[in-house]
């Protein structure tokens, strides 16, 4: 069964039909120099093969914090500076355990300049995955 949830639904977990990838969207988000939470959903009993990806959507030198933390302890940290990365994105891979809250989050380390990102996980299933309900 696949996720009823669409494609631009920030906070979810989508499935295609077959169940055998999953993807997030978190949309443009406006970013100051305050942690925002940017996406968050939270695994059931399958496992995900992924690829996280951070885009940069204002041309600009203003320098980035991503962070991803799975069930609250940071796997992944990195500073982006959008005018330095030609195409606009930074790409991590990443294995997301089973019954895992995933938390990406950024800020803007430069100064209170606010600023549109945005991040993408998409990847292999593996298990199957119930996604009615989920997110």
């Amino acid at each position: 069964m696949s996720s009823s949830q669409p494609v631009t639904t920030p906070q979810a977990l989508n499935f295609t039909p077959d169940n055998k990838h999953a993807y997030a969207y978190s949309g443009i988000t406006a970013v100051t120099n305050s942690l925002v939470t940017i996406m968050e959903f939270t695994t059931q009993s399958y496992y995900v093969v992924a690829s996280f990806q951070a885009q940069y959507f204002s041309d600009n030198n203003d320098v980035y914090l991503h962070t991803v933390k799975f069930n609250d302890t940071e796997v992944i940290g990195f500073e982006f500076n959008g005018s330095n990365n030609a195409d606009g994105a930074i790409k991590r891979p990443l294995l997301i355990p089973p019954f895992t809250k995933v938390t990406c989050t950024a800020k803007n380390t430069t100064d209170s300049t606010s600023n549109n990102i945005g991040v993408a996980i998409i990847g292999e299933c593996f298990g199957t995955p119930n996604t009615e309900g989920y997110q």
